[in-house]
């Protein structure tokens, strides 16, 4: 059983996460678009109602710090699966990795060194639909099933980066900050 069988059974759970390293916290925020520097406190839940509420004056992302990572957290957001904040993020050396899903979607983006070099949706992978994807090398057609799609997809988020993500920080009150859309 994966460590990540809570995220298959998350039915309506809507986000991004991206992990970078070497980044502060100025640098996230820009990267972002984040327009000032006062966060809220709130937890996942929180966020993602609020989020939702407003779905078209604000965005917003969570900062968790990890050890030497940067975890961002998008509540029913997709900010942080754009090549340019992916580009940044990882400019001018280091590696930018984000994991968007909704129900009706679902993607990674990774940058190293300030490159795009993976963008793809994992649903896709070998099928026609996915022709245009930019692959990195680690991807096999057999990482994503599509009955373990969540946890397998957080599975490659801990092999590529080293990062085990702990379901425990969505309750915790993370600093939250509005990303004008």
């Amino acid at each position: 059983m994966s460590d990540y069988a809570w995220a298959d059974a998350a039915y309506d759970l809507a986000w991004s996460l991206a992990v970078v390293q070497g980044r502060t916290d100025d640098e996230l925020r820009d990267a972002y678009g984040v327009t000032n520097d006062a966060p809220e406190s709130l937890t996942f839940d929180a966020a993602f109602e609020l989020r939702s509420e407003h779905e078209d004056a604000f965005a917003l992302i969570q900062v968790k710090r990890h050890l030497d990572y940067a975890l961002v957290i998008e509540p029913n957001g997709w900010v942080g699966n754009a090549p340019e904040v992916a580009r940044k993020l990882s400019s001018p050396e280091g590696l930018f990795l984000s994991l968007y899903w909704s129900p009706s979607g679902h993607q990674f983006v990774q940058a190293t060194d300030g490159q795009i070099t993976g963008r793809f949706d994992p649903t896709f992978i070998g099928l026609p639909a996915g022709a245009n994807d930019m692959l990195p090398g680690w991807v096999e057609p057999e990482d994503f099933p599509l009955e373990r799609l969540k946890s397998a997809s957080l599975e490659a988020v801990e092999r590529v980066t080293g990062l085990a993500f702990d379901p425990a920080w969505l309750e915790e009150e993370l600093p939250t900050y509005r990303v004008p859309v």
